[in-house]
């Protein structure tokens, strides 16, 4: 699954569904999911924001 993530100008990350578009201080986009901690993706930044990424499941391997 193809999402998008960016960091509005006061560090606060968002992940979205379709590419935001900047405002003076943050991102929009109708297609939002919701923020999540500001720890994460540290290399995610207000200049090089928005990014998109890719959500995988990584299925649990089975020990016979």
């Amino acid at each position: 699954m193809k999402l998008w993530i960016a960091r509005d100008k006061d560090g606060t990350l968002f992940f979205y569904r379709s590419e935001p578009i900047r405002f003076e201080y943050d991102f929009f986009s109708t297609d939002s999911i919701g923020f999540i901690s500001s720890d994460l993706f540290p290399s995610v930044t207000w200049e090089n924001s928005p990014q998109e990424v890719e959500l995988k499941l990584i299925e649990d391997e089975k020990t016979d």
